[in-house]
């Protein structure tokens, strides 16, 4: 028997394994695009199943952010739709799903106004686990699409906000991310050849572009087709970079898309430190409290860390880890490994 921590979300499915111990087994992770349908759910599910060894008598635990998906008429529906899907599709009744303050809930079992606490509250999981652990700093979980900052102080997450709306006016959420992100959402404007260039308001590039041109980027983790469907090479994503410029890549001096490429990489941290720099500005950790990073986006986090000079952990080495072979660890996914290891307490 294993436990398996799923997290379902807008453009990946998540898996970790567990054995009773707590010890983690293996992470798994695949491309989910919800806004397609949930038969993108239910294909994925059968691709984890398989790739994790899932036998009957295994317990599931669940969190989610999938909801979101502009497949759903609203975020009641997503979690009614994921929970429904999950449950048909595993057939078991070894199922709980992560409610935050509520705690772990049975999706049989669930009130008129339980969906509330289901819906994205992955970011907690992760959090509770993380102060379990270590009991004060500020964790960044840096992932395709978002980036989570939570503080840890006494032992406990120190969220503000708890729905999406709230995190982000707060600055616990922000839409800015390690692959998915358009390029054109980064900036209003970038030095090319000299002068100011504005990006197109057009769906050229994506970070995961940016982040093969500085070398950053792992190859495994762009599960997703580039902007223009076409190749993931260093030549493409430079191709890529240029259109959404305006300019093509190979009629420009040797180095341009490179200085272009860290232009929008100080961009994107500059959005990120500021939203580190507002959870610091609360005075609840010390200026030696460390940064825990994690996501597939965690070198900005690492990043981070070393330009306000606080030491880094490694979500991953949080946990008893027994490397399975695949590309993902449990840094990698995240709020699947704290849900897991969560359900045993």
């Amino acid at each position: 028997m294993q436990i398996l921590g799923w997290d379902i979300g807008g453009a990946h499915l998540k898996v970790a394994r567990m054995n009773a111990q707590g010890q983690l087994l293996g992470t798994h992770q695949v491309a989910c695009p919800l806004w397609l349908g949930l038969d993108q759910l239910e294909t994925a599910l059968h691709t984890l199943q398989r790739e994790a060894s899932v036998s009957p008598e295994d317990q599931h635990a669940v969190t989610m952010t999938g909801e979101l998906a502009d497949y759903f008429e609203n975020r009641k529906a997503g979690v009614t739709a994921i929970l429904t899907q999950f449950t048909q599709t595993l057939n078991t009744p070894y199922i709980k799903v992560f409610g935050g303050p509520q705690g772990f809930l049975a999706p049989q079992a669930l009130k008129e106004d339980d969906w509330q606490w289901v819906a994205s509250a992955n970011w907690l999981a992760s959090g509770q686990w993380a102060a379990q652990r270590v009991p004060e700093g500020l964790f960044i979980d840096i992932g395709s699409t978002t980036a989570d900052f939570l503080l840890l102080s006494g032992g406990t997450p120190q969220a503000r906000g708890y729905s999406d709306h709230e995190r982000m006016s707060l600055d616990e959420l922000v839409y800015t991310g390690a692959t998915r992100t358009p390029i054109m959402a980064l900036t209003t404007q970038a030095p090319i050849l000299g002068a100011w260039s504005s990006p197109m308001a057009e769906y050229f590039a994506t970070t995961a572009d940016l982040y093969r041109t500085t070398g950053e980027l792992r190859e495994a983790t762009d599960q997703h087709p580039s902007a223009d469907g076409g190749p993931k090479t260093r030549a493409a994503s430079a191709r890529r970079l240029g259109r959404q410029f305006g300019v093509d890549a190979e009629t420009l001096p040797k180095g341009t898309i490179e200085a272009l490429a860290h232009y929008l990489r100080e961009q994107q941290i500059k959005r990120l430190h500021d939203a580190f720099m507002r959870q610091i500005s609360r005075g609840m950790i010390s200026l030696d409290a460390p940064v825990i990073g994690a996501g597939i986006g965690r070198f900005l986090a690492r990043d981070l860390a070393e330009r306000t000079q606080r030491s880094f952990i490694d979500y991953k080495d949080l946990f008893e880890w027994s490397p399975c072979g695949t590309p993902f660890d449990a840094a990698d996914c995240g709020p699947a490994a704290a849900v897991a290891a969560l359900s045993l307490a």
